[in-house]
């Protein structure tokens, strides 16, 4: 049976041991019968919500640093942008993480109106503002895109759209941002349950060391370790994206 988050949590609370037996353990959210909204937290607990916090902050960090070590494969979306007149950039969805493609060739903008295939611009954002000192001079269908470095999640065209374009739609694939957070308590973790069982002293020694002081070095590498391997075995990540910016 998959493991959800907060199963994994309980079983970091034992761990711990901030939680003895079932009996302590956390539940689902409870629900209003009257309004229909959440009326506690599965997460929500006032004796121990400063343990459940850490807790949840560290289990955080740990599937993040299997991420930006490429051990785990990110999810992919299409987005789509509809081009307006005199419109040059444009936000890309709020889960963007990069543009999905091993080469230049992949990383493309398609043309869902134009069927115009757009590649990244070459030399990127900074090279595309430098050819254009004056961007009002280039107008019509985009044939290039770049990432802004300002913040990492909008998309400038090398081209200004004019009325002629406005409207036209460009789709493409990106690597969601995965995020593990206090409103997943019964979502299935983005990994399997032999790496989410690796993971509990993982999470366990992160929280010994900030709320204890105290860590146990050899466990925690033993234990990422396991985890590291398992990932590698059996959910290979397809590294087909780039970083941002």
């Amino acid at each position: 049976m998959a493991i959800v988050f907060l199963q994994a949590i309980n079983a970091t609370l034992k761990r711990v041991r901030i939680v003895q037996g079932d009996a302590g353990e956390l539940a689902t959210d409870t629900t209003s019968t009257a309004t229909g909204a959440v009326a506690t937290g599965a997460f929500t607990d006032s004796g121990r919500q400063t343990q459940i916090d850490l807790v949840l902050q560290v289990w955080q960090e740990a599937a993040h640093v299997l991420f930006d070590l490429a051990l785990l494969p990110n999810e992919a979306a299409t987005a789509t942008v509809d081009l307006v007149t005199a419109q040059r950039e444009y936000s890309m969805p709020s889960n963007f993480e990069r543009i999905a493609g091993e080469s230049r060739e992949e990383r493309v903008f398609r043309g869902a109106t134009t069927f115009l295939i757009l590649t990244e611009y070459p030399g990127g954002y900074a090279r595309m503002l430098r050819d254009q000192p004056n961007a009002t001079d280039f107008t019509g269908d985009p044939q290039h895109w770049a990432i802004s470095p300002v913040d990492g999640t909008k998309i400038r065209f090398d081209r200004e759209p004019t009325s002629d374009q406005n409207g036209d739609s460009y789709n493409i694939l990106y690597e969601k941002r995965i995020a593990i957070t206090a409103t997943m308590a019964t979502e299935t973790l983005p990994f399997s349950d032999t790496v989410a069982d690796a993971l509990v002293p993982v999470v366990a020694e992160g929280w010994n060391r900030i709320q204890k002081k105290e860590f146990d070095s050899g466990l925690f590498r033993t234990s990422i370790a396991r985890a590291a391997r398992t990932v590698t075995r059996n959910q290979p990540r397809v590294r087909y994206g780039f970083r941002s910016g």
